[in-house]
């Protein structure tokens, strides 16, 4: 009977909430019999901690919305003018015109707003939960009881400071004073008081920390290479496949990411450095060989690079399925309508004399049609594809690229040269080798931002990045880095809190 309340309770915490601000702030996430049931056992954890990692690789967040979806359109990344007038893909369409209020994106970013919310306040009770639990519940003790701790704090803290990033000006806008957005770690809050930019992100590093305190004790000894799986959910396993999850190491290259963005740099570097210096985790950057002949058998997602991940098996393949190839001609046709995708002009603009060399336009993407390109990132593989079972699922989250180009661009005012080395390994795992000698600063950050948009395809970070630089976006056309076009209004539902 207990077994069939916990699978009740996790379908019911899947259940989005209500669009108002005081819906999503006092409903709670789960219904009594979760609240009687759920929390007395290890299993009962290990399934609502799952349950926030497969609601948050859901449609409406990170399964599209918040990675390749509305973000990236948003970031001016494809050329949606290459997408078919009558299948899908408006909302993206819309944002990328920055018509924030139409009818054809409004929907989307409502769900979007209270799904997301939704996942803060399963963290939370689940943090609250786990911070007062009997460490004897769990397989592993106290370690495990900190890693689900650490987990809930850390993905809360993660959610939350997207939301800031999408509905908030950047620290470099000056947003001052004035208050967007509440940041929420009670479960649960009867307050929604809104709170401004520099508040919210003392709260996401605060308890960014706190996870990192609590995993470096469970992950310290961890086995890295062992990555986790859906359907790992029994209790050794689930304690043993650290990799993808919001490990330590996970935490630690957020936290670098949110102190970039609020202008501090130092505190940003010290992070980087800290998973740099463990970097034979992480293949691709490691091993330029390894990385090339893993791109040729088909590993698109270059899954080693990959310190963050959800999955999202359902989702991705109905999207390929039903966008990608649903009007395909024939077998094996080249006219197939595809999302993903840039002209060959911006090609051209982004990649340079690259073209032919940039490894992750050679095996990542695709001509189509008169030399355009798409991306092969969410494209479903056959299941004979060696890397079919990983590139088929995963949702990427955080990179070691990424890592890299955080330390680069925290030194290069003060020792460019060893920044230009972080770019240098960066471009050299992806078939580059860059001559940086007589660049300089201000040429450096020109040529850092632009590798990282051939890096970022796909996987939502293209438009933070100029958002936070205040740096013109350009694909079809320019778009200023401006309030008017990088903040999205709260929904409408919001509007009078």
């Amino acid at each position: 009977m207990k077994r069939i309340y916990r699978t009740i309770v996790l379908l019911g915490a899947m259940v989005t909430l209500g669009t108002s601000c005081s819906d999503w702030l006092n409903v709670y996430p789960s219904d009594q019999i979760k609240e009687e049931f759920l929390f007395e056992t290890g299993d009962g954890y290990r399934a609502a901690l799952n349950g926030i990692y497969r609601k948050m690789a859901s449609w409406s967040i990170y399964g599209s919305n918040l990675k390749w979806g509305l973000i990236d359109a948003w970031g001016q990344v494809y050329d949606m003018e290459l997408a078919p007038i009558d299948e899908g893909g408006q909302a993206m369409k819309q944002i990328e015109n920055l018509k924030f209020t139409d009818q054809q994106l409004t929907p989307t970013t409502d769900k979007m707003w209270s799904d997301a919310w939704n996942v803060v306040a399963n963290c939370n009770e689940l943090a609250q939960q786990a911070e007062l639990a009997d460490s004897a519940l769990f397989y592993s003790g106290e370690l495990e009881r900190k890693m689900i701790l650490g987990e809930a704090i850390g993905l809360r803290a993660y959610i939350q400071f997207d939301l800031l990033r999408v509905y908030t000006p950047s620290p470099a806008m000056n947003p001052g004073n004035q208050t967007f957005i509440p940041y929420i770690n009670t479960y649960p809050a009867y307050v929604s008081n809104r709170e401004t930019v520099s508040y919210c992100l003392e709260q996401i590093i605060k308890d960014l920390k706190r996870a990192q305190e609590l995993l470096w004790e469970v992950d310290k000894s961890a086995n890295w290479r062992d990555r986790f799986e859906e359907g790992k959910n029994d209790e050794t396993l689930f304690w043993a496949s650290r990799g993808f999850r919001l490990n330590y190491y996970a935490v630690t290259a957020e936290l670098a990411r949110v102190y970039l963005y609020a202008g501090m740099p130092d505190e940003a570097y010290k992070q980087a450095e800290i998973i740099i210096q463990q970097n034979s985790l992480f293949a691709a950057l490691t091993d330029e060989k390894v990385a090339l002949e893993a791109l040729r058998e088909g590993n698109v997602k270059m899954y080693d690079d990959i310190i963050f991940a959800l999955y999202s098996p359902k989702d991705l393949i109905e999207w390929d399925r039903l966008i990608n190839h649903k009007n395909d001609k024939s077998e094996g046709s080249d006219k197939k309508s595809y999302f993903l995708g840039i002209t060959s002009a911006i090609a051209n603009e982004r990649y340079g004399s690259d073209l032919n060399t940039d490894w992750r336009i050679r095996y990542q993407m695709e001509k189509k049609n008169y030399n355009d390109y798409c991306s092969m990132k969410y494209y479903q593989q056959p299941d004979s594809y060696k890397y079919s079972e990983i590139n088929n699922v995963i949702v990427p989250m955080f990179r070691m690229s990424e890592v890299y180009y955080i330390a680069a661009e925290a030194i290069y005012q003060t020792d460019l040269d060893k920044a230009k080395e972080y770019l240098r390994t960066v471009k050299k795992s992806r078939g580059i080798d860059a001559d940086l000698e007589k660049v300089t600063a201000s040429q450096f950050m020109t040529m850092l931002v632009n590798d990282a948009q051939r890096e970022f395809f796909g996987e939502g970070q293209t438009f933070f990045m100029f958002k936070r630089l205040m740096r013109t976006m350009k694909g079809r056309k320019e778009v200023l880095a401006t309030r008017e076009n990088m903040v999205l209004p709260l929904p409408e539902s919001e509007s009078a809190i």
